[in-house]
């Protein structure tokens, strides 16, 4: 391999390492970290209950699909990462809808983490949507410009590389954060 060769591998490089740190920030933001399905909350009160539907609601939808990038071929490569961020923005609806359903936590200050929680999700499906449409709409000719235009996406993540989902949110408030830690349906996936 010459040295424009080499040249180009590593920024090829660079950019799966941006879509895939994409990739692993969204789908820890739809996760949520480590919710499944389960039963039995009632019994240790209202807010591992309510903890439990939550995380029933973020624990909708299989695994994502990596998006396959093909260094011969931008355009595939293109419509595999707009693929992976419709597919995320689907489920973050969702998750959204799911939320909604559940409503605020039943503790002191439950509206305002319920708020808190709900806004940075909304956001944070707003900027997977709004990338997913500008790399839609990227002019892609060439590895250059897919190159550009991955970076323009990863950018806009920047801003949530510590986003966890609205687990992360609800979780300051010490009672709910011990209801997460008991609630059956939290546990099922951390074993």
């Amino acid at each position: 391999m010459n040295e424009r060769s080499m040249n180009g591998a590593r920024r090829f490089g660079a950019g799966r390492r941006v879509v895939a740190g994409m990739a692993l920030a969204s789908a820890v933001a739809v996760a949520a970290g480590g919710c499944g399905s389960g039963g039995g909350e009632e019994k240790d009160g209202p807010e591992v209950a309510w903890a439990g539907k939550v995380c029933g609601a973020m624990n909708t939808g299989g695994n994502l699909s990596v998006p396959k990038i093909d260094n011969a071929d931008v355009l595939k490569s293109r419509a595999s990462i707009v693929k992976l961020l419709d597919d995320i923005s689907q489920r973050m609806r969702k998750l959204e809808t799911g939320l909604q359903g559940v409503g605020a936590p039943p503790v002191a200050n439950g509206k305002a983490l319920y708020t808190t929680a709900m806004g940075n999700l909304t956001r944070t499906h707003s900027t997977v949507t709004t990338a997913s449409k500008s790399l839609h709409r990227a002019k892609v000719t060439d590895q250059k410009s897919f190159q550009r235009a991955v970076g323009r996406v990863g950018q806009a993540f920047g801003q949530f590389n510590t986003y966890q989902g609205p687990q992360q949110d609800f979780r300051k408030d010490p009672a709910l954060n011990a209801a997460f830690e008991k609630a059956p349906a939290c546990q099922a996936t951390k074993a």
